[in-house]
């Protein structure tokens, strides 16, 4: 693939060094950019490597604006910096094209590799897309089919033409992010576990935002290309005008409501269905299935049916789900102490999926929530704890405003914490055995923490140190 001589790199995290890494191996220059000081970035020794194999290094405050003097055709842009900032546009301007490094990797591939030699499966959504792809991954590897976790998780795209020569499948999770600066992306399988809104500090609107998912099926070719999407989720039916290609819809009443639905995945309360135009057989028990709550089952169908379009057997399938572990701070099981149940919901930043989480549970919850305000829409949470969250504790910069919305949902009571332990000792206080403690913020982690993994672990820190002080624990299970 002809690449310009000089290309920038902007953000030097995971992404960014292997996306330098990969360049350096065709011969280009590089020149990379991060507005951290080298000793500030968390990945510094790998970039020192870096400037001893020829990279450039732009660091510091104004990098960005300083790539300007270079003129230079393309740059791979890091998902977490967004394209709208006034450095960024002036390089656009200037005649600078930006590529995710997903693009970047895609391009490699289709090179390197050639079309048809891989199956690229790409997963999208506002929320879900993370366990998703974990279970479609753990569903084809299951079925003895050489697969690579990429992208968003597990390896960087661009990785996978030098170091995965062998896989046969790629499943990709991709983020409206990193769609932004996609421009020829073309996944075989294209599935969106749902659509609401997020990320309106980093996109300028929601149809922004909404764009940006639906460049994940601009490429695609009608006959030859499979979408999956949700049909119980009003966001993903929208989709639904934006796709070119076949559709496998996946819901509770698809089975029943849609006789015209030739492909899809659907359920009868007990057994997971799916269809491939050929009629109907059965995949798996949902008894089976480890994950709490509707919005994982949901999940689950999305999997089955982008798992089922790439090749795996349904034995295998029911196999892979029934040893799956689910994912680190996706309605994580942390520990029981004294009958209390607490788990680990980290990634919910918007208002939905802490609802979602909310809703899992059928017995009295406890909720620890807030942080930094994403400009979500908090209907829909303040709908799903009247009546079933017992108490809320309140943190980080949107405590006050929570509280407020938690007083008018009819929390009996509602209480603020100046950190992780004290939301966890003043939840323990309040708690009786049968309870559910539950951290799904609805919020970013920016206000306190680097993102919503350290969040997430320092929860999990707090609930050891409260089982290492506590005389009433009981061993870790699930209840």
């Amino acid at each position: 693939m002809p690449l310009p001589s000089t290309v920038a790199v902007l953000g030097l995290g995971l992404s960014g060094c292997a996306t330098a890494e990969a360049l350096l191996r065709r011969g280009v220059q590089v020149i990379a950019a991060d507005e951290k000081p080298l000793d500030a970035l968390s990945a510094r020794e790998r970039v020192r490597h870096l400037a001893e194999q020829g990279v450039e290094l732009v660091l510091g405050a104004g990098a960005f604006e300083r790539l300007r003097q270079w003129r230079l055709p393309l740059a791979i842009i890091s998902p977490g910096i967004c394209v709208h900032r006034p450095d960024i546009q002036a390089l656009v301007q200037a005649g600078t094209e930006l590529w995710s490094e997903v693009e970047l990797g895609y391009r490699l591939l289709m090179c390197e590799r050639g079309e048809g030699t891989f199956h690229l499966i790409a997963i999208t959504g506002t929320k879900g897309k993370t366990t998703t792809a974990y279970l479609t991954a753990a569903m084809l590897q299951a079925s003895g089919l050489p697969t690579v976790l990429a992208g968003n998780v597990g390896v960087p795209l661009v990785c996978c033409a030098d170091e995965h020569k062998g896989a046969t499948h790629f499943v990709v999770e991709v983020s409206s992010f990193q769609l932004a600066t996609c421009h020829t992306f073309r996944p075989a399988i294209a599935a969106l576990t749902m659509l609401s809104v997020d990320h309106l500090d980093w996109h300028q609107s929601v149809d922004e935002y909404w764009n940006a998912k639906a460049k994940l099926f601009a490429h695609q070719r009608y006959g030859d290309d499979w979408a999956v999407l949700n049909a119980d989720d009003a966001g993903s039916r929208w989709m639904a005008g934006k796709v070119r290609t076949r559709i496998l819809w996946c819901g509770k009443e698809v089975m029943a409501s849609c006789v015209y639905c030739t492909h899809w995945v659907s359920d009868d309360g007990a057994i997971l269905w799916a269809n491939l135009g050929e009629g109907k057989f059965p995949v798996l028990r949902l008894v089976e299935f480890p994950l709490p709550g509707e919005h994982n089952k949901s999940n689950l169908r999305i999997a089955v049916g982008t798992a089922l379009l790439a090749g795996a057997a349904p034995d295998r399938i029911a196999d892979a789900v029934r040893d799956f572990k689910g994912v680190p701070h996706r309605l994580e099981f942390v520990a029981e102490v004294n009958g209390v149940r607490f788990f680990n919901d980290s990634a919910a930043t918007i208002p939905d999926a802490a609802a979602a989480a909310t809703r899992a549970f059928s017995a009295p919850v406890i909720l620890i929530a807030g942080g930094r305000d994403k400009g979500g829409r908090w209907d829909s949470f303040a709908a799903a704890i009247k009546g079933r969250v017992k108490a809320l504790i309140a943190l980080g910069e949107f405590a006050e405003r929570l509280m407020d919305i938690a007083h008018h949902a009819g929390v009996p009571t509602i209480l603020r914490a100046s950190d992780m332990d004290d939301a966890v000792q003043q939840a323990m206080a309040l708690a009786q055995r049968g309870d559910v403690v539950l951290l799904s913020p609805g919020c970013a982690s920016f206000d306190q923490f680097a993102n919503y993994a350290q969040r997430g672990e320092a929860f999990k820190a707090a609930v050891r140190r409260l089982i290492a002080t506590s005389s009433l624990n009981t061993p870790d299970r699930h209840g």
